[in-house]
């Protein structure tokens, strides 16, 4: 195991992490889980710059929270009952 699967198995402890080498030096990162798969190509300046890495990991784990939010589907927003809205009469 390299040393950045290792940083990123202890990042995401939760997920079955891989790493594949890209040509141009950077990696593709795959994270595994509960039979969903996320993926996601770092270049190699996003991997030897701290402030960009830092900021690769944070968007990892933002688009792992919304998908685990999984927002309910519009046939059942469409659903809802809808009612009128109140009028008002001045005197």
């Amino acid at each position: 195991m390299s040393l950045i699967q290792e940083k990123f198995s202890s990042l995401f402890s939760n997920f079955k992490v891989t790493t594949q080498a890209r040509p141009d030096g950077g990696i593709l990162l795959t994270l595994s889980a509960e039979g969903r798969t996320f993926k996601r190509s770092i270049s190699y300046q996003q991997l030897h710059n701290g402030d960009q890495l830092t900021w690769v990991i944070s968007a990892i784990r933002r688009d792992l929270a919304e998908q685990a939010s999984e927002l309910p589907q519009i046939s059942m927003l469409q659903s809802q009952q809808r009612f009128a809205l109140p009028t008002y009469h001045s005197l």
